[in-house]
């Protein structure tokens, strides 16, 4: 299935708005609601009068698939121009897919390098760096420390109650240490004497996040940083080591929508879906939503955070289906392959790149359900705070930025939990080597058994 072409929404950008109907209420079960401040139809209108006010317009494209489905958003220009970076996915039923591809669109257009210009950009030594909060990323022992470089930092507000955090950019900005392109020249001018080519391997957007709300926002970034630390762990434990494997989760223990869920994805992706209990230290719900590759394709999974249980379950699956059908609209079931090219000779590293657990399935043993670790009425702001609180438990410190903030509310942030790992960047073929934390939770069990 082709993603073009795409419907257009809105038209020309003087006249786009919220739609002039309702949008359709979500009327299925979506577990994700718990994390949402406003109903579903609400933030589709949110979204729709970010862009237009920005001048903007979106094209939607809506995937046709039963329960689990996808959408993609492009974000226009006044001239029909397309927005740098202004490209996002929506994964869910239909209309959350729908509006997690609006704001995803949103986040990434103020993800990326147009950025630079608004951000109140300092310089710092590394030497300074090195030795404060960030001493626990591995990436800051790589950086070459003779002519005492400094480093281009924005300044963080701690939500664990500590003290500020200077963050420099290269760790959450991928495009930022390139060096091709206009960014030496950028990084010339502003006084950035970094050497970042030992770490473009460890440069990740992880705790990027878009909401309707702040707290919608960094509850987002906060999951994601969980859920690709707990797909990092397993990698080294698991996969790159050889350890037992996780517990799988029961299909006869799952509530009706969710084994729905699972029938409909099955169905989708054309094979049997495993879903792995991924939880670690930190306690916090990780799912891991598994299938077998297709004929000349590479590992098929998806993964999910959330203090809700039900909800990491339906994230795994959504995301699951979502990659699936974004490839095959793509024609291209394997878009790391060239990337894992590079470890062929390291068979143990391209195993976790694969993801290769498939001969090992059957080794998994059965595990309960993650829990409901939050009443279902749980504000977000105080989910937000309680995973801090088990984030900070774990010995890590929470810090967060502002990025943008849009005119009628919605909020762009990066959330930084130094020390959390990033060798999951392993399966786009980027060797992030493990740090203090991968390498003292690699010889443990998993959580549950």
């Amino acid at each position: 299935m082709s993603p073009d072409p795409i419907s257009t929404v809105g038209g020309p950008a003087a006249s786009v708005g919220p739609p002039t109907g309702t949008a359709p209420a979500n009327t299925e079960p979506w577990a994700g609601a718990r994390e949402r401040e406003l109903p579903l139809e609400h933030a589709e209108k949110q979204a729709r009068r970010e862009i237009s006010h920005l001048g903007w317009r979106s094209a939607l494209h809506e995937f046709d698939a039963t329960g689990p489905s996808a959408a993609r958003c492009r974000l226009y220009g006044p001239e029909g121009t397309l927005i740098p970076d202004g490209l996002g996915s929506g994964k869910g039923c239909a209309a959350p897919a729908r509006v997690g591809a609006l704001f995803e669109a949103l986040e990434h257009a103020f993800t990326g390098p147009g950025i630079l210009s608004t951000l109140p950009v300092e310089l710092r030594d590394l030497a300074e760096l090195s030795t404060g909060p960030l001493r626990a990323e591995r990436a800051m022992g790589r950086l070459d420390g003779s002519g005492r470089p400094r480093l281009a930092c924005l300044p963080y507000d701690a939500l664990d109650g500590g003290s500020p955090i200077d963050v420099p950019l290269f760790l959450w900005a991928p495009w930022y240490p390139l060096p091709t392109g206009p960014l030496p020249a950028h990084r010339a001018r502003i006084g950035d004497t970094a050497d970042y080519r030992p770490v473009l391997s460890y440069s990740v957007n992880t705790g990027c996040a878009i909401g309707a709300t702040r707290d919608e926002a960094l509850l987002h970034a906060l999951n994601e940083w969980a859920e690709r630390d707990a797909l990092s762990v397993f990698l080294l434990r698991t996969v790159h080591d050889g350890g037992p494997m996780p517990a799988r989760l029961p299909v006869a223990a799952l509530p009706a929508f969710l084994r729905q869920r699972l029938e409909q994805a099955t169905d989708t992706v054309q094979g049997p879906i495993t879903l792995l209990d991924l939880t670690t230290d930190i306690d916090l719900p990780v799912v891991l939503a598994h299938a077998p590759p297709l004929p000349g394709g590479g590992a098929r999974y998806g993964i999910g955070a959330s203090l809700s249980g039900e909800n990491a379950v339906e994230r795994a699956l959504g995301e699951l289906v979502q990659d699936h059908l974004i490839a095959q609209g793509a024609r291209d079931l394997d878009t790391g392959a060239a990337a894992r090219a590079r470890l062929a000779d390291h068979p143990r590293l391209l195993a976790c790149a694969r993801l290769a657990i498939d001969d090992r399935i059957d080794d998994a043993p059965w595990g309960p359900l993650p829990p409901e670790t939050v009443a279902p009425a749980t504000p977000v702001a105080q989910q937000r705070a309680e995973v801090v609180r088990r984030i900070t438990a774990a010995g890590h410190r929470v810090a967060a930025r502002d990025l943008a903030v849009l005119e009628h509310g919605t909020t762009v942030v990066q959330v930084q939990c130094p020390g959390l790992e990033r060798f999951h960047l392993i399966t786009d073929g980027h060797l992030a080597l493990p740090g203090p934390r991968g390498r003292r939770l690699r010889g443990r069990a998993p959580r549950r058994e």
